[in-house]
This record gives C-alpha cells, structure tokens and sequence, in this order.
C-alpha cells in the first residue's frame, strides 16, 4: 500500500520530521511511501499519489496556522489529486513550544481535508502510549526529542490502511 506525505518545508525541519513519519510507515510490511514537497510538485510522481491510500500533510506553523505556500496550494491546486476516500492525516513544526500553535495549524489543514472527503486519521489515544491526539508536532530546536512519536505516528498510519483497504 501507498502512503504520500505532502509537505512545504523552506528550512528543512518539516522535511524532517516527514522523513520519521516515512521511516515508521515503511517498517510496517507491504508499504511504499514517498515525500513530496510543494516546492517541487513539477517532479511528483501524480500516479503513486493518486494510488496512495494515505496522504499526509505536513506544514510549518506560521502565526497559529498553516503556511501560506501549503493554503495556496490546497485551494488552487490540491483537488486534482483524488484524495476523497483516502485516508488524511496532518503534522506540523513550529519555532517555539510556547503558543506556537502547531495543534491549530494541523487543525486548519483538517478542514481542508474533510472538504476533499478524506477520512481524517490522527491515530489518537486508543491506540495506546504515548497518545497522539491530532497528529505530531515538532519544535525546531528539539526535533530529535519527537524522532519516535513521529516513527510512530507513520506505523499507526500505515496500520490502519491495511486494515482498511486490504
């Protein structure tokens, strides 16, 4: 199964914590991931993200929101990717830890995502510890500390399509 992770990282920290997320989908069997950033999207392979059965968002926190580069693009140009009936999922990463507003960011691309009929998947805290209750979110100076729930978050990810669309 197919999992894209679609991001706008300028700095490299996005980009990042996309490649945690990546490497704890690709430790669950039978799964192909690849990382896309908005940036380049005239060197994205459209087939593998349109047989992709996740897709997950992932954006800087800029003023307790998305970036504008990722909100541009989801109202010009995300439609055209068939993302309805797929599963959605959201991270993001921040400068600071006090009211950044990271949470909100990923909440933001939420919204998004259920207009284009995603199933919104956070792998929230059934799923056991550590919880993750909206999806991931990183701060720049300590990147490295969220390394496992990010791993973990993918796992979950990639899990839950097997489950789903096997």
């Amino acid at each position: 199964m197919k999992i894209s992770i679609i991001i706008y990282s300028e700095t490299g920290n996005t980009e990042t914590a996309a490649g945690y997320i990546a490497a704890g989908a690709t430790g669950v069997p039978d799964t192909e991931v690849k990382c896309f950033n908005i940036k380049d999207e005239e060197n994205w392979d459209v087939d593998f993200i349109r047989e992709s059965k996740a897709v997950v968002f992932g954006t800087p926190t800029y003023y307790a929101n998305m970036c504008w580069q990722m909100k541009k693009w989801f109202d010009t140009r995300g439609a055209q990717y068939g993302f309805g009936g797929k599963i959605g999922s959201a991270f993001a990463t921040e400068n600071s830890p006090n009211g950044g507003g990271a949470e909100l960011a990923i909440m933001t691309i939420y919204n998004h995502l259920l207009v284009y009929g995603m199933l919104v998947y956070s792998s929230g805290i059934d799923y056991g510890r550590p919880p993750i209750h909206i999806g991931p979110t990183l701060v720049r100076e300590r990147m490295s500390e969220h390394e496992a729930n990010c791993r973990l978050f993918g796992q979950r990810i990639a899990t839950k399509i097997h489950e789903l669309f096997a």
